[in-house]
């Protein structure tokens, strides 16, 4: 019976070891092989993409082959796995060797704040389990910004202002362009110095464009508000500028009678009443006159500046044109520039030169003397 009892004990024991053997022959496998990647828990913001590398080792005595899979945790988020630049579905490894693939996972703009958790499934390599951490709140929507809102200059200025439009939507966007502006303004738009009315921009992408704004000549000052738009059937962005015109400057140098024609004698001078006028909106300051004129002229000013002239007002100069005594008699052009740092005026005057009276009166005299050097010779020389 001992004997029986000790016989029964051998097959036991044989037939646990036999079991045991099977069981390390099963799974034997699933710890020759893994996937694998560093980081499993990354955070990304809407419309972001992540990429991960993942590693498929092959630790067993033969070439292994997998089926590749990822189940995204009921999302529609889209999804890529990459080996060598091209999409791959499944890979075989040597024995004692790795290879490694690319998984891209791009978060879209309208997506709720959250974890989400992704499962690449590797058939005998195993699965490995993947969770993105959305940081924000996500949006399906476009912006229009500008580093620079709010601009100042006269209503003969030219605004420009930088924009960028930002398409934060999963799909390519034509976006129509408008800029409500004054009546009498002008508006136009610009990309890569080329006038539009609209861009196309890509999903995930943005688009400079160039916004001049021209006022009308009769703006008053005050500051003007431009509302911007770029729309279309899906999504809408604004913002609005801003032009503040601060006034006009307009400077008019003319004669107190209008009148720009004088007349001299040569080597004479000739005094002119002018008048600089602030015709602007705006007042101007150190304003200076100065002429061009024929060789060796002159022409000097009283008052040569005038240190301020207010919007509307003028101010009474006398310029005092000189000729040279050799200037014969003619036309002559006689420049005047009245120059503020905002504007200048110009004033053109025609100077008449006339031949001296006392040549006049010296010619006479020298036809008299010659007459009466005729009439002496003939009473001296005639009797004979």
């Amino acid at each position: 019976m001992i004997k029986a009892w000790k016989a029964r004990t051998k097959r036991l024991t044989a037939a646990v070891l036999l079991l045991s053997l099977g069981l390390l022959a099963v799974s034997g496998p699933a710890f020759a092989s893994s996937v694998y990647t560093p980081y499993t828990s990354l955070s990304a913001a809407p419309g972001e993409t992540v990429s991960y590398s993942v590693d498929l080792i092959n630790d067993s005595g033969s070439i292994m082959t997998a089926d590749l899979s990822l189940d995204k945790g009921g999302t529609s988020w889209a999804t890529e796995l990459t080996a060598g630049g091209h999409p791959i579905s499944q890979i075989a490894v040597k024995p004692g060797e790795q290879q490694t693939v690319n998984l891209s996972v791009t978060v879209p703009y309208e997506v709720n704040k959250g974890a989400y958790t992704f499962r690449l499934n590797a058939g005998s390599f195993g699965a490995l389990s993947l969770k993105i951490n959305v940081s924000e709140q996500g949006s399906y929507k476009s912006e229009l910004t500008t580093d620079q809102v709010n601009m100042q200059g006269t209503s003969d200025s030219t605004f420009t202002y930088s924009l960028t439009l930002n398409n934060r939507t999963a799909n390519k966007q034509n976006y129509a362009l408008a800029a409500e502006t004054p009546a009498g303004w002008s508006a136009v738009f610009s990309v890569n110095s080329n006038n539009v009315t609209a861009v196309e921009i890509e999903p995930n992408s943005s688009s400079s464009i160039t916004l001049t704004v021209t006022p009308s000549e009769s703006a008053t000052a005050e500051t003007y508000q431009i509302p911007v738009r770029a729309t279309n059937n899906s999504t809408t962005a604004e913002a609005t500028l801003e032009a503040v015109i601060t006034g006009t400057y307009d400077l008019q140098l003319t004669t107190s009678d209008e009148r720009l024609s004088t007349d001299l004698t040569a080597g004479g001078s000739r005094n002119l009443e002018m008048v600089v006028r602030n015709t602007g909106t705006s007042d101007l300051s150190d304003i200076s006159l100065t002429a061009t004129t024929p060789t060796d002229w002159e022409v000097t000013f009283e008052p040569k500046t005038i240190p301020a002239l207010k919007a509307g007002e003028s101010v009474p100069v006398t310029a005092t044109i000189k000729s040279t005594d050799s200037s014969l008699a003619g036309d002559y052009v006689v420049g005047m520039t009245a120059q503020a740092a905002e504007k200048s005026s110009d004033a053109t005057i025609r100077v008449t030169v006339e031949t001296s009276v006392l040549w006049g009166w010296i010619g006479v005299l020298i036809i008299l003397a010659v007459l009466a050097g005729i009439y002496g010779l003939f009473r001296k020389y005639g009797r004979r």
